[in-house]
């Protein structure tokens, strides 16, 4: 797949600054599963929560729906187990509140799934712990008896939402001791940044090209790491730090603060803008004197 060297070396240099597999070592990654509509509501209180914790630990929060809803109703249409096996790979815990019929199918799934088996925090409300229903009899005993994973039982209301944000922080430590995320391409959390660094230094860059360039950087692209990269854009341009413009992405004023200025000091954000903009002036030059098209190689797709 061809490529111009010299953009080459500028990528290089952006997966050396934002590929960082030792960056963030004590953040907690949490995938955050529950019902819809009112339930939906309390979840993302419960998310909000957990995300706010002061501690010696970073608590991030991820919703499937915010990340994966262009492919699910998309043509590709893709199904969201899939894609929420994906982003499990991608976090330290899966925590699922146990609050509707599709909850109960998720936890069926999961336990069945190696990969997430230990890696699970199931909250159910104390009064159906001791039912003799197939989610007690099946999931909850296997994962109680067989796994790591942990079954926190809290009613889920307002009025236990304190208990709650600390007991599923408390738990999504003590899962993310032996359960750490895949610090690969095929992980949208982790390639987020690195994506958003990407468009703000080659903007007005090419969406076809964010695929060419995740084949090169890992030298065996595959339909894995072309759905992360899928959503980790889908995500940035829902969230308005992106927006694709005849088939270019350019970054946003909003994009720009998350790249730049989000949770670094002073100092490191200067470095960070610093580097970013003579990578940004060396782009321009490249791309400025020669053919847009062939810096990129054939960066067609079906």
């Amino acid at each position: 797949m061809a490529i111009n060297p010299s953009i080459k070396e500028l990528l290089d240099k952006l997966k050396k600054k934002f590929f960082d597999v030792t960056k963030d070592l004590n953040e907690i990654s949490i995938f955050l599963c529950g019902g819809s509509g009112k339930e939906e509501k309390f979840r993302r209180k419960i998310g909000n929560g957990i995300s706010n914790i002061v501690s010696n630990y970073k608590y991030s929060v991820y919703y499937p729906e915010d990340m994966f809803i262009e492919l699910i109703l998309g043509h590709k249409k893709q199904d969201l187990l899939t894609l929420e096996n994906l982003l499990a790979n991608s976090v330290n815990a899966v925590t699922i509140l146990l609050q509707s019929p599709g909850t109960f199918t998720e936890l069926g799934a999961f336990t069945n799934y190696k990969k997430l088996k230990d890696k699970l925090i199931v909250v159910i409300d104390p009064k159906y712990m001791k039912k003799r229903s197939f989610i007690n009899l099946g999931p909850i005993r296997f994962l109680k008896s067989k796994t790591k994973s942990k079954i926190l039982p809290i009613p889920l209301n307002d009025k236990n939402y304190d208990r709650l944000v600390k007991n599923i922080a408390t738990y999504a430590r003590a899962v993310a001791k032996t359960s750490l995320p895949i610090k690969d391409f095929s992980n949208p959390i982790f390639t987020y940044r690195f994506y958003l660094s990407l468009i703000y230094v080659f903007e007005p860059l090419p969406k076809d090209a964010i695929f060419t360039i995740s084949k090169i950087l890992t030298d065996n692209g595959n339909e894995i790491i072309d759905t992360a990269v899928e959503v980790v854009i889908n995500s940035l341009i829902n969230e308005r730090k992106i927006f694709l413009n005849y088939g270019n992405l350019l970054i946003t004023p909003k994009g720009i603060n998350d790249l730049i200025y989000n949770n670094e000091t002073k100092k490191r954000s200067l470095m960070v803008s610093t580097f970013l903009t003579k990578l940004r002036l060396e782009a321009l030059n490249l791309t400025l004197r020669k053919d847009y098209g062939k810096v990129w190689g054939e960066t067609k797709r079906t």
